[in-house]
């Protein structure tokens, strides 16, 4: 046969994991998640036909790296030709008891991957956050030196009722792969910039990781170049390493590897939410931990810079390369117009001028009245007090 899964292990039973926005069933024999029930939307979120659960780590080691060598000529979806390779799965698995925290609860799996990962093994770990709809995936492990061509991935098998729609962003804009994206550009994989989502009429899947943003849509299609391709199934493969060139590049991976993953679920399917959860996650709210006073402090909020304008992202705001005003990156991201409402800003900032800059942060025009985003557009402005 052309591939071989190794299961080192039968499921037998499930272990339920819940809070008060999701209940998890995790299968302890395996390692991985095979339901993901919504309290909310009251759905079931993970393709039960899948052959890989959720979370599911998944090792690839192709026999021969030259196979992945076609000439595609002229042909625009090419005859796949099946690799030949081995597929295995975590071995020895531990699954350990939820620990209840103060933000998230946590249940911690451990699994053996030999010729991967050396004898401490793969870790991974499961949180659900008591205040935020959010389920966070961490993994970890030690990688072993091997020049063989091998591949990891972690399979996200998602699901919504009806019709199910891929995206995900790229620079500056949302991509549905088949759809919209170029015919001839990258089918096998793509790079995810915020977030990858799964949509239907009434929700969506949000998906995104700062560590490992490239990602394979609807099943491992290494090797299958296709031209133009629409995945069958909404599911997310993470591609997290492999070695597959054959070129002058060093032909092994090693050392302490971590990386993570963020999921929510939403009845708003739009990309302005997508956008925000996997922009906040990427880029989390820096904190600083202050010792306690001797006396008491009043709580203090303020905004410095209110935007309340649901479709305009700030991208990043910095201080101007002359020093004398701060730069705001802004950014529509639901494909409509945006209006900016600028003598509300400055008001609010304190800001003498307000001015429309260039990348070089040459001034454009001078703004007194409120500022038009077309679909997608980005602008720069700049705030001089």
């Amino acid at each position: 046969t052309n591939e071989l899964k190794e299961n080192n292990s039968q499921s037998s039973n499930s272990e339920e994991f819940e809070n008060n926005y999701y209940k998890l069933k995790i299968d302890p024999d395996k390692g991985t998640i095979t339901s993901l029930f919504d309290k909310e939307l009251e759905k079931e979120l993970i393709d039960g036909d899948s052959g890989y659960k959720l979370g599911e780590f998944i090792y690839e080691q192709l026999e021969n790296r030259h196979s992945m060598e076609r000439l595609t000529n002229s042909n625009k979806d090419t005859v796949y030709i099946p690799l030949k390779k081995q597929i295995t799965t975590l071995s020895n698995i531990e699954v350990s008891k939820i620990e209840d925290g103060d933000i998230w609860k946590s249940i911690k799996i451990h699994g053996r991957m030999p010729i991967c990962a050396d004898n401490r093994g793969v870790n991974i770990e499961i949180r659900l956050y008591n205040k935020d709809k959010r389920i966070e995936l961490l993994y970890d492990m030690h990688k072993l030196q091997v020049t063989d061509p091998e591949a990891v991935y972690v399979a996200f098998p998602f699901k919504m009722k009806g019709k199910n729609q891929l995206a995900f962003e790229a620079q500056g804009g949302t991509v549905y792969p088949g759809v919209n994206q170029l015919e001839g550009t990258s089918s096998d994989w793509n790079w995810i910039q915020n977030f990858s989502a799964v949509k239907n009429d009434n929700g969506q899947i949000v998906f995104c990781s700062n560590d490992v943003p490239l990602v394979q849509f609807g099943d491992i299609n290494t090797g299958r170049f296709y031209y133009k391709h629409i995945p069958e199934q909404p599911h997310i493969y993470s591609w997290v390493l492999n070695n597959y060139w054959t070129t002058n590049f060093k032909a092994s991976q090693e050392g302490e590897m971590k990386w993570h993953y963020y999921i929510t679920s939403s009845s708003d399917n739009s990309n302005t939410f997508a956008t925000r959860f996997g922009w906040g996650s990427r880029i989390p709210l820096l904190t600083r931990v202050m010792p306690a006073g001797k006396s008491e402090m009043k709580s203090i909020s303020k905004s410095v810079v209110d935007i309340d304008v649901p479709n305009l992202l700030l991208v990043n705001a910095r201080l101007s390369l002359d020093g004398k005003g701060i730069i705001l990156h802004l950014r529509e991201t639901e494909g409509d117009h945006a209006i900016l409402d600028v003598n509300k800003l400055k008001q609010e900032t304190g800001a003498v001028t307000i001015s429309e800059v260039s990348i070089l942060e040459e001034e454009l025009k001078e703004l007194n009245q409120p500022l038009l985003f077309e679909h997608y557009e980005t602008k720069l402005i700049k705030l001089v007090k």
